[in-house]
């Protein structure tokens, strides 16, 4: 009942496709190993070698001085960051009436977050503008 179906493979195993007769890099040893021009001179190309490190000196970035003092927060510990208080608020809103960055109002993650809803919160009681003065 369990008959054998025929099979169309060979059935001898090839040999392995790696000839052990040739070199293992796959580089051609019959190209020259430099591609430059050899027609130069070689002290020109030396000297525009020096002339390249010279050159690169440049481009190395320089170190930027900065102070390790620590930065006044500029909410005093006693004032409320409330939408009321308009004089702190104007603090932290440019020209342009927008809510400054962390970096340039130098507030903590937390300060800045109660500020921005401060500000919001003026802007929809109309207590500050939306839109800057012109």
């Amino acid at each position: 009942m369990n008959k054998i179906k025929p099979s169309f493979r060979k059935k001898s195993k090839p040999t392995s496709f790696r000839n052990t007769s040739k070199p293992t890099s796959f580089r051609n040893t019959s190209k020259p190993t430099s591609f430059r021009n050899t027609s130069k001179p070689t002290s020109f190309r030396k000297k525009s070698k020096r002339t390249y490190l010279k050159n690169k000196s440049y481009f190395k970035k320089k170190k930027k001085l900065t102070s390790k003092r620590k930065r006044l927060s500029p909410i005093q510990p006693g004032e409320q960051m409330d939408y009321k208080n308009i004089n702190l608020i104007n603090k932290f809103i440019s020209r342009k009436a927008k809510i400054l960055s962390r970096r340039r109002s130098r507030l903590t993650f937390r300060q800045q977050r109660s500020i921005s809803r401060a500000i919001k919160q003026a802007r929809i009681l109309s207590l500050i503008p939306f839109t800057p003065f012109h």
